[in-house]
Formats: C-alpha cells, sequence, structure tokens
C-alpha cells in the first residue's frame, strides 16, 4: 500500500487487522494510523485508491471473487500507547 498510495506527509498508516464477512462479499480492512491527527487524510487516500488496489491484490492471489474493500480506522493503537502513557507516567 505505501507504494501505491500517496498518503499524508509524516502519516506512517498499518493494517492491524482484516475481517472478511460470512459471505465474501466485502472485506474490513483495519488501520492505525501515526500520529492519529492524519487518519482522516489517510482514509481519504485509501478509499480514493480503493479499486486500485483491489485489482492488484485480485492480480496477486488465487481466488474467484475478491470482498470489497472497506477501510476503517482502528482505535486499538492509540488507545493502548494512551494506557501505557498513562501507566509509565505515575512510576
Amino acid at each position: 500500500m505505501q507504494r501505491e498510495v500517496d498518503f499524508p506527509m509524516g502519516a506512517l498508516v498499518s493494517v492491524t487487522e482484516v475481517r472478511v464477512s460470512n459471505d465474501l462479499n466485502y472485506a474490513d480492512v483495519m488501520i492505525s494510523v501515526f500520529p492519529s491527527n492524519k487518519k482522516g487524510g489517510a482514509l481519504k487516500s485509501l478509499n480514493a485508491k480503493r479499486a486500485e488496489i483491489q485489482t492488484i491484490l485480485f492480480k496477486k492471489m488465487n481466488i474467484a471473487t475478491l470482498p470489497k474493500l472497506r477501510f476503517n480506522y482502528d482505535p486499538g493503537v492509540e488507545k493502548s500507547a494512551n494506557i501505557e502513557k498513562i501507566t509509565l507516567g505515575d512510576k
């Protein structure tokens, strides 16, 4: 994705999880973004390139139908960092 998508300057985007629907129609791609204030721009960039990303994945994977990708922000990494900051701040 880093080569295919123009993310906001200074944004580090990682895929944290992919959840595929039971009927294989959709795949929810969970992403983390650092710093988190760049998440809106990162999601906008991913959604703008969704069709291209799907085409690349379809060519690389040996499956009959590729689920439609839906990109979502995963707040888990941000929450973990906040908990760690609070915990370490008490020491």
